[in-house]
């Protein structure tokens, strides 16, 4: 009797040991699963961040260029335009070492009453504003990029300067000064094809009405 209770007894303590041995086990596992799902987390919100660094790394530098080379982009191309009555105007917030663009068709900028056929025509003018502004002072320059081929007797100027201008190129060579902090300056361009003025300009203006639909250009304010 008394042997039975001890292998009673010594069966009790052997399960005893071997239920704690497993649930030590079990619980070693679970901390051992909690740490490798903690470390996969920690590694992927590393990796997330890492991305995260090298594209705002690379969108700077992109930046950058586009402010060096001049690009349309959203970020660069901050100028807006607006009707003021009979004129347009193109309005560019001036910054130091940034380049402003506007994409224009001179038909937008044409006076109604030479227009003819809904198109520039001989005998057709128009004028628009460059407004400029900005919180510094600043010295600025404005320049002009044809993106196709004008009518050869298309004249510019301005209405400080009644010099006349074949190409919008050249009048851009003349316009630069300083714009003082918080006001406005206010560039007037001025265009107009002149027609039958003799005949070798009004056989140009022929070919050129057949040929050239419209005329578009770049306006692009450079801060300095």
């Amino acid at each position: 009797m008394k042997n039975r209770k001890k292998k009673t007894i010594v069966i009790v303590i052997i399960l005893c040991i071997a239920i704690l041995i497993w649930l030590m086990n079990s619980l070693q596992y679970d901390f051992l699963q909690d740490d490798v799902l903690f470390f996969e987390l920690f590694s992927s919100l590393r990796q997330s961040e890492n991305e995260f660094d090298n594209l705002s790394e690379k969108n700077d530098l992109l930046n950058d260029e586009m402010i060096k080379t001049g690009s349309t982009t959203n970020l660069v191309q901050q100028s807006s335009k607006m009707q003021n009555g009979n004129n347009m105007e193109f309005i560019f917030d001036v910054e130091y070492k940034n380049t402003k663009l506007e994409d224009i068709n001179l038909l937008d900028t044409v006076d109604n009453k030479t227009l003819v056929y809904e198109k520039i025509a001989p005998g057709t003018s128009g004028n628009f504003d460059i407004v400029l502004k900005s919180n510094q002072q600043l010295n600025y320059k404005i320049g002009f990029e044809s993106q196709n081929q004008k009518p050869t007797n298309l004249q510019f100027y301005t209405s400080e300067n009644p010099q006349r201008y074949k190409t919008l190129e050249e009048l851009g060579e003349t316009l630069n000064g300083t714009i003082l902090p918080n006001e406005e300056d206010v560039v007037h361009i001025c265009w107009e094809w002149c027609y039958e003025t003799n005949g070798e300009t009004d056989a140009q203006d022929t070919l050129d009405v057949k040929t050239i639909q419209e005329y578009n250009f770049l306006i692009y304010v450079q801060g300095e």
